[in-house]
C-alpha cells in the first residue's frame, strides 16, 4: 500500500484558493467541505501556520473536522451550543469535555495547528486563560501534598466528588487513594498516598476498577470552563450588590424578594466555586477572555456574512432569553454573552476577497454514491478512460474490494492507499473512492470524545442507600438505616441497621448481610414495612412460596415436552451465510455476533428452539434475527415474522427488503393496508412454497395461511399480543424454531435460573459510533419549546412533544401550530382508534407532518430515523423506566439527538421527582441512571417472562427475593439437587473485625468488601481480592485484615483433617479429626507447639488432638493464628 495524502496536497500548492490561505485571506468563500479541507491542509502542509476556521454553524464545523482531521492530525473542533437558552440551563457534558480537552491544548502547548470553531463557540465569554493554565496541575510520585490539599484543587477544578469514578471530570477518595478522571488520559488516575507524600500513580480501569499501570506523574486539566479568578469573584461580588440596589428601587418588594432569592443563591455558587450552568450569565459582567485570548493564529471566516448573520441571531436569542429570565426575576438585567463581532473584525481586518474569484466551477469533482455491488467497480474504470483509482478503505472493506476484483479479473489502475480519507474525489488524473461511496458507510473521523462507559453492574445490596427498604429472609420488610459499628461482648462489628413497624430495630451482622436484600419493585407501589414478632410475614412467603412453584411446574412441564419434540437440525454455516452477515452495512457490535453464534448453534440442533433476544432499543436486534432468517432460508424453510403493530410491520419489510436485496428471496407483508386480493394471492404464494420471508401482524396468526415449509417464528414483542393471539402463537410454536425479540431486559438471576430451561441472548452494547441523547431538564417556557422545535425544524428534522393529557392535548397542538403556521402537526392519543393511530404514525414516518404531539403511545415500537428531537412536557410526572423507553425514540441513527425534559417554572419538584430527573439527565450514555432504570424494566421483563399475573407476588416479596425463590423450585422440579455450599463449616470464632470510617464512609463499599470476602471460594482467590481492595484503597487496617483472616478461619476449619474451632468464654479450641490425630508425629506437633507457646494446652480425647488456648493468654487471637499456620505449613 502506498500513502497518497502528501502527493495531492502538492498538487494543490499552486491553486488559487489555496494561494490565497497562504497570503492570509481572510474569508475563503462558498467551496464545498471536501474542497475546504483539502485546500486548507495544502496551505497548512506548505507554512506551518496556525489557522482558526470559523464556519457559521456547530453542522458546518463537524463537516469540516471530519474532513480535514485525516489530513492534517494537528486539527481541533471547537463548537458550542448555538442556544445561550438551552446552555444556560444544562449544557451537555460531551461538548463540555470537547471544549475543555481543546482549551487544555492551547495552554499547554504552542505549536502549528488547525483550529475550526462555530459562531457561538469564537465569539462566546472564555474563563481568564492564566486561570485555566494555573488550575492545570501536574503531580509526582513522591510530590509533598496532603489529600486534603489535592481534593480542594480538584474541587477549584470543577471535578464532581462520587462514590467510584466511571465517567470523565469526576474524583472519588477512600482510604488513602484519590481517583480522578480527567481529560488527558483515556482512563481515570488513581493516587496513593502515604501520609503526605503521594506514594504511587497509576492508571486504572473504570470498568473493573484495577490498576492498568503504573506511571511517575500525572496532569490534571479543569472540569470545567465555569472559572473565576478570586479577584473577578470579589469585584462580581460587588457589583451584584450594587445592582441589586438599583432593582430594590424599581421592583415591588415581592418582586424584588424572588429576584433576591436567586441571586443570593448565585452569590453563594459563586462563593463555593460552585459548576452551575446559571452562573455563566456573570461573564458578562467581566472583560473576559476570548477564543483568541488562547491561541494566535491566522483567522478564516468561511464566510464573511454567514458568521455575521450567525453572529447576529445568536445576540437576537441571547437578549431574549436574559430579558425573559429577567421579567421572571431570576437574572439581573445584564445582555451580553458574546464578544462583537463588527469590532472584531475592525480589529483584525477581515475583508471579503471571494467577490473577484471563479467559484462557480469546483475544483473537485464530488463521486456519486455508488450501488452496493461488484459492477459498478468495472463501471467506474471505463467510464474515466485510463485514470487511476486509488481506494481508501478499512482491513475489512480492502479484502472485499480485492475479491471482487480478483473475481473480474481486473489487474490494473486500482491501487489501495492507507490515507485514511472521510470522502471520495476526483482531482486532475487522480479519482479517490472511500467506503462511502463503496459501500454506502460513512467513514468515522474521531474527535476528542470520552464516552460514559457503564460502569460495574453491581449487585442490588450494593446499591443500598439509607432509607431505602430492605426484606430480611425471616423478619420481612424494614427500613435501612445505615451500617453501624457496636461493641457487643468485647467485640467490635459492623451491622445493618434496619427499622420495621412500630420503631422496632434490628441490627444485622454484616457476615450475615446475605439474609438482608434490596426491596426492589415498579415504581410507585406502596410499601408497608413488616412487624417484628408477627407471623404475617410468614404467610406472605408461603403464599409467594405456592404460586412460584406453580409456576416452576408449568415452565419445565412445557420445557420438557419441546424437549421430546423432534425439530429440524439446520445445517452448519455456508460461505454464503457468511457473505450475508459480512455484507451488514454498519460493524456489528460484539454481542450481536455472540447472539448470533448462540441463535445459530440452538438451530443446529435437532429439537425446536425457543429463544429470547433481549435488547434496547436501536441494540441491533433486528439485524440478529435476519441472519437468522438467512439461515432459515438457506435451508429451505420459510420465515415467519410477527409484528404487534401495522407500523412495525411495515419497519421490518422495508428493514427486510433493503438487507435481503441481493439474495433474491421473496419476501411479503400482510397488514391492514395489504388489499384482500393480494392477501390471498400471497396465501397461495405461502402454500406452494413461494414466499420465503412473510412478515404480518396478528393476521399472519389466522388459520388460513398455510406454509409449505416453516422452520422459524421471529415474534416481536410478544407480550404485546392479547390473549388469544398468544394462545394461537402457543400452537404455531409446535415443532419448529421460535426467535422472541425484546426490548424488556430479562433480570441476570432469571436468566440463570432459566438455564436448561429457555435460551436466552442479551444485546446489552449500543451500536457503534450512536451518539448519546443530549439530555436537559428546562423550565417549560413558550420560547423555550419553539426554539428547541425551530432548531430541529431548521435542519430538516422532526419533532415528538409529548403531552400526556388527552383532554388537554388539542389545545396543546393548537398553541404549537400557532407558533409554527408553515409547519404539519398531528395529534396521536390512546382514546383514538387503533387505525387512526397507526395512520398518524405512518405518515409521520413519511415526514408528512414534522411535528407530533401525543401521549405515551409512542413508548415502544417506533422507529423514526427523521424524529430527533423529544420535548416531554410535565417530566417530572414520569417514573424514570418510562422516560428512559420514550427517550430511546429518538437518536436511533448516527444524527445528535436530543431530548429536553420539561417542568413547570418555578415549580418546587418532590425529592423523588428531582432524583428521577437527574438521574436520567446523567445517563446520556449507559451509566448509573441506567441502572436505575433498568430496575423497573427487568421488573416488567420478569413479568413478561411469567405473565402479569405474577407483578403483584414480586412486589408483596421484592424481586429478588422472589428470583431466588423460583430458581430453588425450578431446580426442585428439574430434580436437580441445589448447589452445594462449599466451606459448609465455619469457624465458630470470631474475630474483631470491621471497616473505619477512615478507611471507606461509603455503605457501598463496606458492603462490597464484606460480600467479596463471604462469596470467595478460595484462599488463592481470597488472597488475590486483597491485593484488590489494598488496590482500591490503600494500605489494609488491622481491622479490615481481621476480616480477612476470619475467612482464612473458615478456609482452615474445612480442611481435611479438621474437625472444629471453637471459642467459649475461657478457651478457644481447635479439634483435628480422629483420622488425623492417629496418623499425627504428636511429638513432631508438640515440639512445633512449644515453639509458639509453653502456655498452649495439647490432649488426646476420644482419639481426637485437641489444642486449647486459653483466653486469658496476652494476644490468644495471634497465638492462634500461630498455631494455624504450623498446621497448615507442616501437618
Amino acid at each position: 500500500m502506498i500513502f497518497l495524502k502528501e502527493t495531492i496536497l502538492n498538487k494543490l500548492q499552486d491553486n488559487p484558493i489555496v494561494q490565497q490561505m497562504l497570503q492570509f485571506g481572510n474569508n475563503i468563500g462558498n467551496l464545498l467541505p471536501n474542497e475546504e479541507a483539502l485546500c486548507l491542509a495544502s496551505a497548512f502542509m506548505q507554512d506551518k501556520q496556525t489557522r482558526i476556521v470559523v464556519k457559521k454553524n456547530r453542522y458546518e464545523a463537524q463537516q469540516l473536522y471530519q474532513r480535514l482531521k485525516p489530513l492534517i492530525n494537528d486539527t481541533l473542533l471547537f463548537v458550542m451550543e448555538e442556544s445561550l437558552r438551552v446552555q444556560a440551563i444544562a449544557s451537555s457534558p460531551e461538548d463540555k469535555q470537547e471544549q475543555l480537552y481543546v482549551l487544555t491544548q492551547l495552554v499547554k502547548e504552542d505549536k502549528p495547528r488547525i483550529i475550526i470553531c462555530n459562531t457561538a463557540a469564537f465569539f462566546r465569554y472564555l474563563p481568564d486563560k492564566e486561570l485555566f493554565r494555573n488550575l492545570c496541575f501536574k503531580f509526582e510520585v513522591d510530590q509533598e501534598i496532603t489529600m486534603t490539599e489535592l481534593k480542594q484543587k480538584l474541587n477549584r477544578a470543577g471535578y464532581t466528588k462520587v462514590n467510584y469514578v466511571d465517567r470523565p471530570c469526576t474524583y472519588a477518595s477512600r482510604g488513602g487513594i484519590v481517583d480522578v478522571y480527567c481529560l488527558e488520559y483515556d482512563h481515570p488516575i488513581r493516587i496513593e498516598f502515604f501520609d503526605t507524600v503521594i506514594e504511587s500513580i497509576r492508571i486504572f480501569h473504570e470498568e473493573t476498577q484495577r490498576t492498568i499501570e503504573t506511571i511517575d506523574s500525572v496532569l490534571i486539566n479543569p472540569a470545567t470552563d465555569l472559572l473565576f479568578t478570586d479577584d473577578q469573584i470579589e469585584f462580581l461580588q460587588k457589583e451584584i450588590d450594587s445592582e441589586l440596589e438599583k432593582q430594590h428601587e424599581k421592583l415591588i418588594q415581592d418582586d424584588y424578594d424572588f429576584l433576591l432569592d436567586y441571586i443570593e443563591k448565585d452569590k453563594i455558587a459563586l462563593e463555593n466555586y460552585d459548576i452551575d450552568p446559571h452562573l455563566y450569565i456573570y461573564f458578562s459582567y467581566l472583560k473576559a477572555n476570548q477564543f483568541m485570548d488562547y491561541v494566535q493564529g491566522h483567522i478564516i471566516f468561511s464566510s464573511q456574512e454567514e458568521v455575521e448573520n450567525g453572529y447576529k441571531k445568536l445576540n437576537e436569542e441571547t437578549i431574549s432569553f436574559i430579558q425573559e429570565m429577567v421579567e421572571s426575576h431570576q437574572y439581573l438585567p445584564k445582555y451580553s454573552m458574546f464578544h462583537d463581532v463588527f469590532a472584531f473584525e475592525k480589529e483584525h481586518n477581515i475583508q471579503m476577497f471571494h467577490d473577484f474569484m471563479d467559484f462557480k466551477n469546483p475544483i473537485f469533482s464530488k463521486i456519486e454514491t455508488l450501488e452496493k455491488s461488484d459492477q459498478p467497480l468495472i463501471q467506474i474504470l471505463e467510464n474515466l478512460k485510463g485514470n487511476t483509482i486509488y481506494i481508501s478503505l478499512d482491513e475489512e472493506h480492502t479484502k472485499k474490494v480485492e475479491e471482487a476484483l480478483k473475481a473480474y479479473s481486473i489487474h490494473k489502475n486500482i491501487i489501495f492507499i492507507e490515507d485514511d480519507f472521510y470522502e471520495g474525489f476526483m482531482y486532475e488524473d487522480i479519482s479517490v473512492y472511500t467506503q462511502q461511496e463503496l459501500f454506502h458507510r460513512p467513514s468515522q473521523i474521531k474527535r476528542y470524545q470520552k464516552t460514559f462507559k457503564q460502569g460495574q453492574i453491581l449487585q442490588n445490596i450494593l446499591e443500598l442507600e439509607p432509607n431505602d427498604y430492605v426484606v430480611h429472609e425471616q423478619y420481612g420488610i424494614g427500613q435501612y438505616v445505615g451500617i453501624t459499628t457496636r461493641k457487643i461482648k468485647g467485640k467490635t462489628l459492623d451491622y445493618l441497621h434496619v427499622i420495621y413497624n412500630g420503631g422496632d430495630e434490628l441490627y444485622v451482622p454484616l457476615s450475615q448481610f446475605q439474609l438482608v436484600r434490596k426491596y426492589v419493585s415498579k415504581e410507585g407501589v406502596g410499601i408497608k414495612l413488616s412487624q417484628l414478632g408477627s407471623n404475617k410475614w410468614k404467610k406472605t412467603k408461603e403464599k409467594v412460596s405456592k404460586k412460584v412453584e406453580e409456576i416452576a411446574a408449568r415452565l419445565v412441564e412445557l420445557y420438557a415436552k419441546r424437549n421430546e419434540d423432534i425439530g429440524f437440525a439446520f445445517s452448519k454455516d455456508d460461505d454464503l451465510q457468511k457473505e450475508f452477515e459480512d455484507a451488514f452495512e454498519y460493524e456489528a457490535t460484539p454481542d450481536q455476533i455472540r447472539a448470533t453464534e448462540e441463535i445459530k448453534r440452538e438451530m443446529e440442533k435437532p429439537k425446536p428452539m425457543d429463544h429470547l433476544l433481549c435488547g434496547d432499543v436501536g441494540f441491533g436486534k433486528t439485524e440478529v434475527a435476519m441472519r437468522a432468517a438467512f439461515k432459515a432460508i438457506s435451508n429451505n424453510k420459510q420465515v415467519a415474522l410477527l409484528c404487534p403493530t401495522t407500523i412495525l410491520s411495515m419497519q421490518h419489510y422495508q428493514t427486510f427488503v433493503k438487507r435481503f436485496e441481493n439474495v433474491g428471496a421473496n419476501i411479503r407483508v400482510v397488514n391492514r393496508f395489504v388489499a384482500t386480493k393480494e392477501i390471498n394471492q400471497i396465501k397461495k404464494e405461502l402454500e406452494k412454497g413461494q414466499v420465503d420471508i412473510i412478515i404480518g401482524t396478528h393476521k399472519l396468526l389466522n388459520k388460513s395461511f398455510q406454509y409449505k415449509n416453516l422452520g422459524l417464528l421471529i415474534i416481536d414483542e410478544e407480550q404485546r399480543f392479547g390473549v388469544e393471539h398468544k394462545e394461537r402463537i402457543k400452537e404455531m410454536k409446535n415443532a419448529i424454531d421460535v426467535l422472541s425479540l425484546s426490548a424488556t431486559p430479562i433480570p441476570r438471576t432469571l436468566q440463570m435460573s432459566l438455564i436448561g430451561v429457555r435460551t436466552i441472548s442479551q444485546l446489552n452494547t449500543p451500536p457503534l459510533h450512536r451518539h448519546p441523547i443530549q439530555t436537559y431538564v428546562m423550565e417549560n417556557r413558550k420560547s423555550v419549546v419553539k426554539e428547541i422545535i425551530q432548531r430541529e425544524l431548521s435542519r430538516g428534522g422532526q419533532v415528538f412533544y409529548l403531552y400526556n393529557h388527552v383532554s388537554n392535548i388539542y389545545s396543546v397542538a393548537k398553541n404549537i401550530q400557532n407558533m409554527f403556521p408553515d409547519a404539519k402537526v398531528a395529534v396521536a392519543h390512546g382514546r383514538m382508534e387503533k387505525n387512526d393511530i397507526e395512520q398518524t404514525m405512518i405518515d409521520f414516518e413519511q415526514e408528512k407532518y414534522q411535528i407530533l404531539v401525543c401521549t405515551t403511545i409512542i413508548e415502544t415500537g417506533l422507529d423514526i430515523a427523521n424524529a430527533n428531537t423529544m420535548i416531554i412536557d410535565d417530566a417530572d410526572r414520569f417514573g424514570l423506566s418510562q422516560l428512559y423507553q420514550i427517550r430511546g425514540r429518538v437518536g436511533r441513527r448516527e444524527k445528535i439527538a436530543y431530548c429536553y425534559l420539561l417542568v413547570q417554572p418555578q415549580k418546587e419538584l418532590t425529592e423523588q421527582a428531582h432524583k428521577r430527573l437527574k438521574a436520567i439527565k446523567e445517563f446520556t450514555s449507559l451509566g448509573s441512571g441506567y441502572k436505575v432504570a433498568m430496575r423497573d424494566l427487568t421488573i416488567r421483563g420478569a413479568g413478561d417472562m411469567l405473565g402479569p399475573q405474577q407483578a403483584g407476588f414480586i412486589d408483596d416479596v421484592g424481586l429478588d427475593l422472589y428470583l431466588e425463590m423460583l430458581a430453588s423450585a425450578i431446580k426442585e422440579k428439574q430434580g436437580k439437587p441445589m448447589e452445594d455450599k462449599k466451606n459448609d463449616k465455619v469457624a465458630q470464632v470470631q474475630l474483631s473485625g470491621y471497616i473505619p470510617e477512615k478507611f471507606t464512609d461509603n455503605d457501598g463499599d463496606k458492603l462490597e468488601i464484606y460480600q467479596h470476602i463471604k462469596k470467595t471460594e478460595s484462599l488463592t482467590e481470597l488472597i488475590e481480592y486483597e491485593k484488590r481492595v489494598e488496590d482500591l484503597f490503600g494500605h489494609i487496617p488491622n481491622e479490615v485484615k481481621q476480616l480477612f483472616e476470619q475467612k482464612k478461619l473458615d478456609f482452615f476449619v474445612n480442611r481435611e483433617g479438621v474437625e472444629s474451632l471453637k471459642e467459649t468464654e475461657d478457651v478457644v479450641t481447635i479439634t483435628m479429626s480422629a483420622e488425623w490425630s492417629k496418623n499425627c508425629d504428636g511429638v513432631k506437633l508438640f515440639g512445633a507447639i512449644n515453639d509458639i507457646s509453653r502456655k498452649i494446652n495439647l490432649k488426646l480425647e476420644s482419639g481426637k488432638i485437641k489444642i486449647m488456648i486459653s483466653k486469658r493468654l496476652k494476644k490468644h487471637i495471634e497465638l492462634m493464628m500461630q498455631v494455624i499456620d504450623k498446621l497448615e505449613g507442616e501437618f
